[in-house]
């Protein structure tokens, strides 16, 4: 007698389905997390939260200048200077601070090596046109500096008490040095490597200096490394997980290639992101 003739069809249908989902339960259900990626995760958070300190810090010191320059007449006043050379002289992480009108021409700057900045209209390109178009709040996407640093500018609305847009305040900071100042205790106690790097495939922070401000799906560098560039593809896409590639095994070892696991985890700021990655080396067995 066939297995049919003793049950009804109904239940055979649940019996196949339970065995499939059975057979399929560890692609559908990830493994239990190790020890070492409980540790790399939280080793994430930590980092998450300390780089939007230091992004909160700045932003919030430009917030209460724009407190201080809503009630002047605009932001060409003179006591804008003033409000400008007190946030440079207690400024830890940014290179330089200076004030729009809300045509885009800049009013005023600090320190005073950047005087010949005045009277430049920031406008017709990004992420001046963004500044002064949005007149919210604003994180920039990392640019090379004609200095040839890697930039970011974060800016903040001037409103008069009637809410009139009067211009904006500006910082401009190097974020691979705040992101080292956090990041490489971490690197070196933890014996991992770090990458900070935009969605767009552009390297804000990474212990190889020279990977900084270049592209991993456009730079020449990476073309090479199809996996990688796989694998930031990935990353780019979701805001967390992990994966595999494989790239040269340390920055001062370019001549030997490892394979090595990453994780990451996203920093969203003023409506950007920014993807946290550590990387390991994986063991070999």
């Amino acid at each position: 007698m066939s297995l049919s003739d003793k049950l009804p069809l109904s239940t055979i249908a649940v019996i196949i389905i339970a065995v499939a989902v059975l057979l399929a339960a560890q692609y559908l259900f990830p493994p239990a997390m190790g020890e070492g990626e409980k540790a790399i995760i939280k080793d994430l958070e930590y980092l998450k939260n300390n780089i939007e300190t230091i992004l909160d810090s700045i932003s919030g010191d430009l917030e209460s200048a724009a407190g201080e320059l809503s009630a002047g007449d605009s932001v060409s006043s003179p006591e804008v200077q003033m409000v400008l050379d007190g946030l440079w002289n207690r400024s830890k992480y940014a290179l330089s601070y200076a004030t729009v009108g809300p045509d885009g021409t800049i009013t005023a700057v600090a320190p005073e090596i950047y005087s010949g900045s005045v009277g430049i209209d920031i406008t017709g390109a990004e992420p001046g046109d963004s500044i002064v178009g949005s007149e919210e709040p604003f994180l920039s996407d990392a640019f090379v500096a004609k200095e040839g640093f890697t930039g970011i500018q974060i800016a903040w609305p001037v409103l008069s008490s009637g809410g009139e847009y009067r211009g904006s305040v500006l910082a401009m900071a190097d974020p691979s040095d705040f992101l080292a100042e956090v990041i490489g205790p971490t690197e070196h106690e933890k014996d991992i490597t770090v990458t900070v790097m935009q969605p767009d495939g552009f390297i804000l922070y990474d212990r190889d200096k020279a990977q900084v401000g270049k592209n991993l799906f456009t730079d020449e560098t990476f073309r090479r490394f199809k996996n990688l560039q796989m694998l930031g593809k990935t990353i780019s896409a979701n805001d967390a997980g992990s994966g595999a590639y494989t790239f040269y095994k340390s920055p001062d070892n370019t001549g030997q290639l490892a394979k090595k696991l990453a994780y990451w985890n996203t920093l969203k700021f003023l409506g950007k992101e920014w993807r946290i990655i550590i990387f390991k080396e994986a063991i070999s067995g």
